[in-house]
């Protein structure tokens, strides 16, 4: 049986409406081992053959077997397999990528039959040495002559067997010396079991092969034949052994590491391209991881404020809008406080007790809000002690005249650096302006009577929280002196539930409203849950971030339609080269792998210098202010990863899959 067989094939091309016939009616066979040269003038169909014989073009009509097995049936992956498994191509213009050395370019067939990097080496070291390049291994096509590039192609041909070998033109880009070396070295190949196909329009080249195929028109025009004897050497089968083809899992993992490397490669090879792609990403990136860290240390912040000063309570008040008209609400008793303690997840009642006084030390004064303070009020107010001491039991008991001031009232009432501990301030009514008249022992102020306090202690909001304080500050007096000297009600408008949590606030709520409600009869009354009011400003501030997030993601979007972009240049410039690996065996599925994740490596370099520079902004930021720290989390590095990742693999799918769908025949034309 024939090694090549060709029935009645033809190759038509559709130029519009008109039909050029490349080949017309083919009828070839070729034996293992022989020496052929096709021959004929310039669009006489000989190239157009070579295609079909090499599998890089499928005919129009007709039927090709190789090996018994008929290749016009085919598919892509299975052509690239013969491609890969049987065929070596030797080209006019070598072929070769610019970027791999002669090893490099020697060893590619072996990748793409999944040989392990070692052993690819050793094979390629091997096949260039016997060919006289020991010496030029490490070399890159610009730096080999016409020649030794020539012979680097012959080595590539033979790295995966060679069983047949294709040569287009050979001789036709090199001087007389080298290209008499190269009919040799073609000559010694056939010698070896070989089968050799020229392709030449050179009479002397063709003169080197044993069996002469004329083409005319597309057509055989003669034929010279297969040699009388014709036989394979005796060691045949050893020479063209070639490499052995790897398991699925192991050419799938050098598939996915030489695309890696090659990726790096390309990228490294047109850095100024690669830097302004990858610039598009990164400013997308650190937008959105910016973005996020600024939002959530914004979000951190005035949640750690609002939770600070809302959580833990529930303020209940006299009056409800609900009221029918002239209703008047009551007080809160201390027999219904009690009662309200008594409820289960209330850890404490903290009555609200103020007014609104002038507050006056030496010659400054300042109005300032009053408070009578029991033991649970720093807590209700979410301040804390930052000098001297808080009101004892011994100071309510003994109603004494003392004060603690918060930071405002303190800022308002002494100088920068002044002591304020054991400071004398007089209370009186706003409505006083003048000097003030000394107290009656023992009764409330009257109305422009002044109240002489020591102030004990200095408080500031717990954990920098805010305040809802809109006076030139608090001072909080013992309740005991409060309702002895300013207010001597035993009733209140307000109050405070302090929550043990050992119950939901809203239960907890629910509670105290109907407990509320069955000691007045009627809801006259209202309060609100602030755990919930908490719970509405994070909505509100979590849509803030996912908008503003939102902003930074169209910065990435035009970042990856950027990468799309030179990707189908690159594609557009690199055809050749994707000829070249289709040719030696790459399959579809290598070549959009390629392109794939070299648009997935160029969008994560983009992102790990858009996340370095996020990082960087945020320790400019944090050195700048200490308010508002700005952390770059372990989570949004992933998240930013993981993001660019994605971003390559859905810009890049277009370029990879148009790469992926161009013809070996066309890509090698193309220049």
């Amino acid at each position: 049986m024939a090694l090549i067989e060709l029935i009645g094939v033809a190759r038509h091309y559709q130029h519009g409406d008109i039909d050029v016939p490349a080949l017309d009616g083919i009828n070839l066979s070729i034996e293992a081992g022989e020496y052929v040269a096709i021959v004929g003038q310039s669009g006489s169909g000989k190239s157009t053959l070579m295609n079909v014989l090499g599998c890089l073009d499928n005919p129009t009509h007709g039927s090709f077997h190789i090996g018994g097995q008929d290749a016009s049936q085919l598919g892509a992956d299975e052509l690239a397999a013969l491609r890969r498994e049987r065929f070596g191509f030797i080209f006019q213009r070598y072929h070769l990528l610019p970027h791999l050395d002669a090893r490099g370019n020697a060893a590619l067939p072996a990748v793409y039959a999944g040989l392990g990097n070692n052993a690819r080496s050793k094979r390629a070291e091997a096949l260039l040495t016997r060919l006289g390049l020991a010496e030029r291994l490490h070399h890159r096509p610009n730096a080999l002559s016409g020649g030794q590039q020539q012979r680097v192609s012959i080595a590539r041909a033979l790295m995966n067997g060679g069983q047949i070998i294709l040569a287009d033109e050979p001789t036709g880009a090199l001087d007389s010396a080298s290209g008499a070396e190269m009919l040799r070295l073609l000559g010694e190949l056939n010698q070896k079991g070989h089968t050799i196909i020229l392709v030449t329009h050179d009479p002397s080249v063709a003169a080197n092969a044993r069996r002469v195929i004329e083409l005319k028109d597309g057509r055989v025009l003669k034929d010279s034949g297969t040699p009388a004897g014709h036989s394979l050497p005796a060691d045949a089968p050893a020479e063209l052994a070639g490499t052995e083809q790897s398991s699925g899992l192991r050419r799938l993992q050098v598939q996915w590491r030489e695309a890696i490397l090659t990726a790096w490669l390309a990228l490294r090879g047109n850095r100024l391209r690669t830097a302004l792609s990858m610039l598009g990403i990164s400013i997308g990136i650190a937008s959105v991881v910016s973005i996020l860290a600024l939002t959530d240390a914004a979000r951190g912040s005035i949640e750690k404020d609002v939770r600070g000063f809302l959580s833990g309570r529930i303020p209940v008040w006299r009056g409800n809008s609900n009221l029918p008209p002239g209703a008047v609400a009551r007080s809160f008793r201390p027999s219904e406080l009690d009662a309200i303690r008594a409820l289960p997840g209330v850890k404490a009642v903290n009555v609200v007790r103020e007014m609104e006084l002038t507050a006056r030390h030496r010659a400054r004064d300042v109005g300032v809000t009053a408070v009578g303070a029991d033991a649970q009020s720093l807590a209700a107010r979410k301040l804390k002690l930052v000098e001297g001491r808080y009101f004892n039991e011994l100071d309510q008991v003994s109603r004494t005249q003392t004060v603690v001031i918060d930071g405002k009232a303190r800022k308002a009432l002494f100088k920068p650096g002044q002591p304020a501990l054991g400071q004398t301030l007089l209370l009186s009514p706003m409505a006083a302006a003048g000097p003030a008249t000394a107290e009656v022992p023992g009764q409330p102020a009257a109305a422009g009577a002044a109240l002489p306090m020591t102030v004990i202690g200095v408080v500031e909001p717990d954990g920098g929280g805010i305040s809802l304080n809109f006076s030139g500050g608090q001072v909080l007096l013992p309740l005991s002196t409060f309702t002895r000297k300013l207010d001597p009600r035993l009733d209140t408008d307000s109050f405070n539930v302090m929550l043990d949590f050992s119950l939901p606030p809203a239960q907890v709520r629910e509670q105290v409203i109907h407990r509320l409600k069955a000691l007045h009869g009627v809801e006259d009354f209202d309060s609100w849950n602030a755990d919930e009011e908490f719970q509405k400003i994070q909505n509100v501030t979590a849509a803030m971030a996912a908008l503003f997030a939102g902003v930074g993601a169209i910065a990435l979007l035009v970042g990856g339609v950027g990468v799309m972009n030179i990707m189908l240049v690159s594609v557009s410039e690199r055809t050749r080269e994707i000829g070249i690996r289709m040719a030696v065996g790459a399959r579809q599925s290598d070549v959009r792998l390629q392109f794939l994740i070299e648009a997935v490596v160029l969008c994560c370099l983009g992102g790990l210098v858009g996340v370095a520079l996020s990082w960087l902004g945020a320790q400019g930021i944090n050195a700048v202010q200490a308010k508002l720290e700005v952390r770059v989390s372990w989570t949004a590095l992933a998240v930013a990863f993981a993001v660019s990742s994605a971003v390559g693999l859905l810009f890049g799918t277009l370029p990879a899959r148009r790469a992926a769908a161009l013809s070996p025949v066309d890509a090698l034309a193309r220049e």
